[in-house]
C-alpha cells in the first residue's frame, strides 16, 4: 500500500517523513492509549499530518496496473472486458474466477475500515488542538467525514451490505460482534452523509489544495451509487434473496422498486442545475466542431490539468518516475525508440469493437458462436483489406497522418482514434512519425517479461507532446476520477429507463456526443425516442466508449448484470503472435483468443476475507462463496 495519498498536493510536502514513522504509532492502537493521540493533536502540524495519513486510505484510482499488492492496485480496468494488461498481476484472480475469501489477493475491506477508524480518531481530537487557524477546525472536520463516508462508499460498490461503522472508533484488530447492515439503510446513510458533508466542503479548492475534496465530488458519488442502487444488481435481483440477517431480515432489497429510477435521475438532474446556475463550477468541456472531429476536444479532458470537466481528480506530479511509468512508459511500445516501453496497456477487441463509426452508428450488433462478429451493414464497417486513409496522430498540431492501413479501423469515431493504437499506426506523440509494429517480430513487439498481448494498446492518457526518448515529460496531467460527462449519462440513462427520454434529456446526450466528434443519436437511431430497449442499449454502448479505461466499466457491467457473458468466456485480439515477420499482412489481423476469462454469478461482489470473518463471527459472507468454519 502506498505510505502517500498523491492527489493532494499540499500532503505530498507535509505527510511522508511523518507516515514513514506514524503507520505503526496510530494505526494499531487501542482507542485509549491516548498519550500519544494528545501528543499529536497538540500541535498544529502533526494535527495536519494525522488528516494526510487518513487520505492515505483512499484508493489511488490511477494505479490500474495493481503494481502494490495486496491493497490499493486498482485492478477494475484490466479486470474487465475492455482491456488487459501485459504483466500479470492480482487481477488476474478476478479474470479466473479464482478469487476467494481465503485468498483474498485484492483485499479492501481491512484497509477501508481502518480508514474509517482513522477518521473517527481525528473526528474526536481535532478540536482539541488549540493552534488551528481560523476556518481549518471546520474544514479539515469536513475532510475527515468525506474520507470517512468514501470509505464506506467504497466497501458497499465492492462488497455490498457492509458493516456501518459511522463515527464509532472501533479497535479493528479485535474481536466485534456486529451484522452487516442492509443494503437499504447502507445506501441511505452513505448518501445522506454525502448530502449533508457536501455543504460543508467548499464548491472548489484552490491551487494549493487541488485534489482535496469539493461539494461537486461529494455530490458526484451520491449520484453514482443511487444509480447502481437503481440498477439490475442491487434492485429485486433474486440471487441474493438467501442472505439474511439472524432475525430473517434480508440484506438485500429483493423486490424490484422502479422509482430508485426516479430518485437517480433528481440527484443527477440536481447536479445539473447547480452547474448551469453557477452553484457548482463544472461544465462538459468543449471546442470547435472542426476539434471535435478529430477527437481533440475529447483529447483535452485527459491531458489538460484541473479543466472544468473534472469533479474528482487525482495525481497531479509531473516528471515523477511513476507517473511516467503509469501514463507514458507503460502503454508505450517495445523497442529503442520508445525507450524500452512496456506495451503493458492493452484494449481487448471488444473494446476496439465498441467504438462507433465516423457517421455515429455501431459497426458491431453481436457475435456469432465463432466469436466472428454480427455486422451492421449500414454502418460502412468491414474488417477486410486494407486502404489508404487519414486519421488523426494526436501531436501537438494534430495534423493527421496518412498511410495503408487495415480497413477495421477506417472511418472510426474520433474517440476511437484518441483512445486506442493499432498495428501500422502512429504512436500518438513525438517520438516517431512512422509506423509502429506491435506483433512479436515487430520492431516495436514484446519482449520477454512485459508484452502486448491484444494487438492494440491504450492511448487515451497519452500526452501528445511527451516524448520518452529523449525524457520530455513535464505535462502536469491529473487522472479524472469523476468528471461531469457521467452526471449527464447517469440522468440519461436514469430517464431511458423512466421511459422519460424526451428532448431535454437528449439534449445533454448529444453535447457528450457531440464533443466527442458523433452525430446526435436520434439522427443516427431515429426509433431511440420510442424504443426503450433500443435506448437502453444505446446509452450502454456510449458509456462503455465515453468512460473507456476510466474504472467505470467494471462496475457499469455489474450493475447492469451483464459480467456474467461480456467478462466470460474466451477473450479476443489480433493475432500477435504471427509466425513469421513476413506474415504480417497475412496472419496479425485475425481475430484471436488470447484467453478464457470465468466470470461466475458471485463475482459481482467481492468475497469479505476469511480473516475478518474470523474477527467478526457475526459477518455473513456474499453468497457464491463458501464460508470457511470459523
Amino acid at each position: 500500500m502506498k505510505i502517500m495519498k498523491s492527489k493532494i498536493l499540499f500532503y505530498i510536502a507535509v505527510g511522508l517523513a511523518f507516515l514513514t514513522v506514524s503507520c505503526d504509532s496510530y494505526l494499531d492502537k487501542e482507542p485509549d492509549d491516548m498519550q500519544t493521540i494528545e501528543g499529536v493533536f497538540a500541535k498544529r502540524s502533526t494535527t495536519e499530518q494525522y488528516l494526510a495519513n487518513a487520505y492515505a486510505y483512499l484508493p489511488e484510482q490511477y494505479d490500474a496496473v495493481c503494481i502494490v499488492p495486496p491493497m490499493y492496485g486498482w485492478p477494475f480496468v484490466p479486470a474487465s472486458d475492455e482491456a488487459e494488461w501485459g504483466a500479470v498481476r492480482v487481477y488476474a484472480f478476478m479474470q479466473n474466477g479464482t478469487l476467494s475469501a481465503s485468498n483474498p489477493s485484492l483485499n479492501f475491506w481491512t484497509p477501508l475500515y481502518r480508514g474509517i477508524r482513522e477518521t473517527n480518531v481525528f473526528l474526536e481530537h481535532v478540536g482539541e488542538c488549540k493552534e488551528l487557524e481560523d476556518g481549518e477546525l471546520e474544514a479539515w472536520t469536513a475532510e475527515a467525514r468525506y474520507i470517512n463516508v468514501m470509505c464506506h462508499y467504497w466497501l458497499a460498490m465492492i462488497y455490498g451490505p457492509i458493516v456501518l461503522v459511522k463515527n464509532e472508533i472501533i479497535d479493528v484488530n479485535s474481536t466485534i460482534y456486529r451484522e452487516r447492515d442492509s443494503w437499504e439503510d447502507c445506501v441511505k446513510w452513505i448518501c445522506d452523509e454525502l448530502e449533508a458533508v457536501a455543504y460543508e466542503l467548499p464548491p472548489t479548492q484552490g491551487d494549493t489544495y487541488k485534489g482535496k475534496p469539493t461539494r461537486g465530488a461529494a455530490l458526484a458519488y451520491r449520484s453514482r451509487l443511487l444509480l447502481y442502487t437503481a440498477s439490475p444488481l442491487f434492485n429485486g435481483n433474486a440471487y441474493f434473496s438467501s442472505v439474511k440477517k439472524k432475525d430473517g431480515t434480508a440484506l438485500f432489497p429483493t423486490t424490484k422498486d422502479p422509482e430508485k429510477w426516479r430518485v437517480a435521475a433528481n440527484a443527477a438532474k440536481n447536479f445539473i442545475d447547480m452547474c448551469e446556475d453557477g452553484s457548482l463550477p463544472h461544465q462538459l468541456l468543449t471546442g470547435s466542431d472542426e476539434e471535435n472531429a478529430k477527437g481533440k476536444t475529447y483529447k483535452r479532458v485527459f491531458i489538460e490539468a484541473w479543466n472544468s470537466e473534472l469533479i474528482d481528480a487525482e495525481f497531479p506530479r509531473a516528471n515523477n518516475t511513476y507517473y511516467v511509468y503509469l501514463l507514458e512508459q507503460g502503454p508505450a511500445p517495445n523497442g529503442d525508440r520508445f525507450l524500452n516501453g512496456h506495451a503493458t496497456n492493452c484494449a481487448t477487441q471488444f473494446q476496439v469493437d465498441a467504438y462507433a463509426m465516423e457517421n455515429g452508428r455501431y459497426p458491431i450488433t453481436g457475435y456469432n458462436n465463432d466469436g466472428s462478429p454480427v455486422i451492421d451493414e449500414e454502418s460502412g464497417y468491414t474488417e477486410s483489406g486494407f486502404s489508404t486513409f487519414t486519421v488523426p496522430t494526436f501531436d501537438l498540431d494534430y495534423k493527421g497522418f496518412t498511410s495503408e492501413m487495415f480497413n477495421m479501423y477506417k472511418n472510426r469515431e474520433p474517440r476511437f482514434y484518441a483512445s486506442i493504437f493499432y498495428n501500422e499506426g502512429v504512436w500518438p506523440n513525438t517520438v516517431t512519425d512512422k509506423p509502429v509494429y506491435i506483433n512479436k517480430y515487430g520492431t516495436d513487439g514484446s519482449n520477454s517479461s512485459d508484452y502486448n498481448r491484444t494487438g492494440y494498446l491504450i492511448t487515451k492518457f497519452v500526452h501528445p507532446g511527451s516524448t520518452l526518448n529523449p525524457y520530455n515529460l513535464n505535462f502536469e496531467r491529473s487522472w479524472s476520477n469523476f468528471r461531469y460527462a457521467e452526471i449527464l449519462l447517469n440522468y440519461v440513462e436514469a430517464k431511458i429507463e423512466l421511459g422519460e427520454l424526451d428532448d431535454e434529456v437528449l439534449g445533454y446526450w448529444n453535447a457528450v456526443r457531440n464533443r466527442g466528434g458523433v452525430p446526435d443519436i436520434e439522427t443516427v437511431y431515429p426509433d431511440v425516442k420510442s424504443d426503450q430497449n433500443l435506448a437502453r442499449d444505446l446509452i450502454h454502448r456510449e458509456r462503455q466508449v465515453e468512460f473507456a479505461f476510466e474504472n467505470i466499466r467494471w462496475f457499469d457491467a455489474n450493475r447492469w448484470k451483464i459480467a456474467t457473458e461480456t467478462n466470460h468466456g474466451k477473450t479476443y485480439g489480433m493475432n500477435v503472435n504471427i509466425s513469421s515477420k513476413n506474415a504480417l499482412r497475412s496472419e496479425y489481423y485475425q481475430r484471436t483468443a488470447f484467453e478464457t476469462r470465468v466470470f461466475l454469478e458471485r463475482q459481482y461482489l467481492q468475497p469479505i476475507p476469511q480473516t475478518a470473518i474470523m474477527k467478526n463471527p457475526d459477518l455473513k459472507q456474499n453468497p457464491g462463496y463458501p464460508d470457511i468454519a470459523r
